[in-house]
């Protein structure tokens, strides 16, 4: 049976973070992020899918269509706000996401195994580049990897392969024979992402065309002309909020490839998973997390948002001992709280050292 973690009460809380900090140091180190770590930037869609399979199911396949159009509104509204930096609520969840990256930042330079890699994954559910931008503006010697491969190239066009994730990376002394770890970030984006576009056989980064979209999407807003909305709709990489995920096998094979990397991580002995703003509505993660729960060394902590949510995720995961749930008794758990949970597991032996946020070799 899954347990139930009661943030508001000491000694609870005191076992708990006494457990999680034995945890992140002995374990592979997972995370997966949904939808309520964007909230209030992006509002919580609540059953989106639900209302778009019912249009589908009553032969209302333009409503499904104006429906998607709809959802992908604030996205691009959000991601044009991230390059200007003048909106407050979305420059303070920003800072949520520079804050849940310090924290692991910090985690993996204090690091005592040498054993396990300084390294952990960050699955994430949403399609927005909040993750990406914050990385931007943490000053620390951090590898990021978002699965292209970032090789020279002059027309900015980075494919991506699921085969760049995973790899570690060392900094080699000149004079003598060491080799030193550079810590890193796998960033796996399990629904896609507005950075993807298809282009034939692959999938390319590109940021460039997401201005333009805003701006048509705006116009077709006017418009309303339901042919010109699909042909929108279809111009993103991303795994709509539907059953029938998928218009092309491109996307369609990168999400199995996503899907079977995730069942590998969780897989593996030793491994911890911390959940956090994801409510596990999605079927096939759903399934595929069940599934590895089998895994003995597997330990999940989900943070519940609300009591109430505590519950339905026990209900959800009532057959497994290695499940934590945690809530607090009266309040939320926002994406505020977790990071501020999270910082005092966090070891403070020494801060690491900070410059631009790429690695650089060692002198």
């Amino acid at each position: 049976m899954a347990k139930l973690f009661n943030m508001k009460d000491d000694e609870v809380k005191a076992n708990f973070l006494d457990k999680l900090r034995r945890e992140i140091q002995s374990a592979n180190i997972n995370f997966i992020i949904g939808s309520g770590c964007t909230a209030p930037a992006i509002p919580l869609l609540g059953n989106i899918e639900n209302d778009i399979e019912k249009k589908i199911g009553e032969g209302k396949d333009d409503e499904a269509e104006e429906l998607i159009f709809g959802y992908l509104e604030p996205f691009l509204e959000v991601t044009d706000k991230l390059k200007s930096n003048t909106d407050a609520v979305v420059n303070t969840v920003l800072d949520n996401y520079k804050s849940f990256l310090g924290n692991i930042t910090q985690i993996l330079f204090e690091r005592k195994s040498n054993i396990l890699p300084k390294r952990a994954t960050i699955f994430s559910t949403n399609y927005d580049l909040f993750i990406e931008r914050a990385f931007e503006e943490v000053d620390t010697h951090v590898n990021l990897s978002d699965g292209f491969k970032r090789n020279p190239s002059i027309s900015r066009s980075f494919k991506f392969s699921s085969s760049e994730f995973f790899n570690s990376i060392y900094n080699s002394g000149n004079l003598y024979s060491y080799n030193v770890e550079i810590p890193s970030i796998n960033l796996v984006k399990l629904h896609g992402s507005l950075s993807w576009q298809t282009n034939d056989k692959d999938i390319v980064f590109s940021v460039d065309h997401l201005g333009e979209l805003l701006a048509e999407h705006k116009k077709l807003s006017r418009k309303k002309k339901t042919e010109e909305i699909k042909k929108f709709n279809n111009k993103f990489s991303v795994v709509f909020p539907k059953k029938e995920k998928f218009k092309n096998t491109v996307l369609n094979q990168t999400y199995y490839d996503l899907l079977r990397l995730y069942a590998n991580e969780l897989d593996k002995e030793n491994t911890l998973l911390i959940v956090d703003g994801f409510s596990f509505a999605d079927e096939h993660l759903l399934e595929i997390t069940k599934r590895a729960l089998k895994n003995p060394t597997l330990i999940i902590i989900i943070f519940s948002y609300t009591k109430e949510a505590s519950e339905c995720f026990s209900r959800a995961f009532s057959s497994y001992n290695n499940v934590d749930i945690v809530y607090a008794e009266g309040e939320n758990i926002s994406f505020v709280e977790f990071n501020s949970i999270i910082k005092e597991v966090v070891p403070l032996a020494h801060k690491p050292n900070v410059g631009n946020n790429q690695a650089g070799a060692t002198k």
